[in-house]
């Protein structure tokens, strides 16, 4: 009984600041997954009040960026820009990011590998064509912006490795998803073009936006998320990140586009809208500069440090890595090394049409 007291004087805090924060797990908190408290609209309530702050510290932000942009991230949720950087930067900076070694982190996802190097400040003084990259001046301002909290994001070199892993297990990036319930973005410089031999990304345009429909399917989300028990279903995400049916998006409304970019292609999503990993037709590779912004969506202002709120960031993150990997690790989920990502061979490359 006395460790069941001291185990929820402990939990009960955590909870309440998970309720006032980036929280979105059903299962893992009773709080956000307490039905009564859904049934009277608590989700709906934190969207509502996410989504209006971060409008408006898009708002203070605005003179960050040209106003083309802003009408483009506003009206569609993302930012798509073809030859982002010179010719000659891209091709020195997709030459270093062949050749780059660093701790790796390899993670099954389905029958994809997804190889992933977090580039924090060290790893970059390793990467100068990468570290001109994060200070690059419009890239840079662009994801304060779009992130609404004027942060740098967090870096990493991603690569993805199609049809890689023999032994399928369930893909959560191939499904139609939102992230979470608050406006968050995630940015990707293409290194290789993107089509359907690999996997392209495919996004649900204006379904970053809150309108009475989105709000309604929301709605019956939470109540959804809410089951406990044999009620619960085994194959659904219950940490909040809530995946939609074609059914579901056709009764929004909406309607799905497949980005298919050539490299060098710079594209910037707010990842409340639906979106997913387009299914890749053959085994292939793709690799890009990977960049997530995610913070406290109640908070409604802005650092005004954003170089050293985001060498704060990475130092936090890189220790949470840390703790999430044994995890992973011991469940085969995962698996870390030292070393370069696995690129496409002569006959990969001959193969691709």
């Amino acid at each position: 009984m006395l460790k069941r007291t001291f185990s929820l004087a402990w939990k009960i805090p955590k909870w309440s600041f998970e309720l006032a924060s980036w929280g979105k797990s059903f299962k893992n908190n009773p709080i956000i997954g307490n039905y009564w408290l859904n049934l009277l609209g608590l989700h709906v309530f934190r969207v509502v009040v996410a989504h209006a702050l971060f409008r408006f510290r898009l708002v203070l932000l605005s003179p960050l960026v040209p106003l083309d942009y802003r009408k483009e991230f506003i009206k569609n949720g993302y930012i798509l820009k073809k030859n982002f950087l010179s010719e000659e930067q891209f091709l020195r900076l997709a030459k270093e990011l062949n050749q780059f070694e660093g701790p790796v982190r390899e993670i099954i996802e389905g029958t994809t590998v997804t190889q992933r190097i977090f580039m924090d400040y060290k790893e970059r003084k390793r990467a100068p064509e990468f570290n001109a990259l994060v200070e690059n001046k419009l890239l840079d301002r662009l994801m304060r912006y779009c992130s609404s909290k004027n942060r740098p994001p967090l870096f990493y070199i991603e690569n993805l490795c199609n049809h890689e892993n023999v032994n399928p297990r369930p893909d959560p990036q191939r499904d139609l998803h939102a992230d979470t319930f608050h406006p968050c973005v995630k940015g990707w410089l293409y290194i290789d073009e993107t089509d359907n031999s690999n996997g392209a990304y495919v996004y649900v345009p204006g379904s970053h936006s809150l309108s009475w429909k989105r709000l309604k399917w929301e709605y019956k989300e939470s109540l959804e998320a809410c089951k406990k028990g044999a009620d619960r279903e085994p194959g659904r995400y219950w940490d909040g990140s809530f995946r939609v049916s074609r059914e579901d998006l056709s009764k929004m409304e909406y309607q799905v586009e497949k980005l298919s970019v050539p490299a060098n292609t710079l594209v910037i999503g707010n990842v409340y809208g639906f979106h997913c990993r387009g299914e890749a037709v053959q085994k292939s590779k793709r690799m890009t500069v990977w960049m997530q912004a995610r913070d406290n969506p109640f908070n409604p202002l802005f650092t005004p440090f954003p170089k050293v709120t985001a060498r704060a960031f990475e130092g936090i993150w890189k220790k949470a890595l840390e703790r999430l990997d044994q995890g992973k690790i011991n469940s085969g989920e995962q698996r870390n090394f030292y070393g370069s990502l696995s690129r496409p061979d002569d006959k990969e490359a001959a193969d691709k049409p």
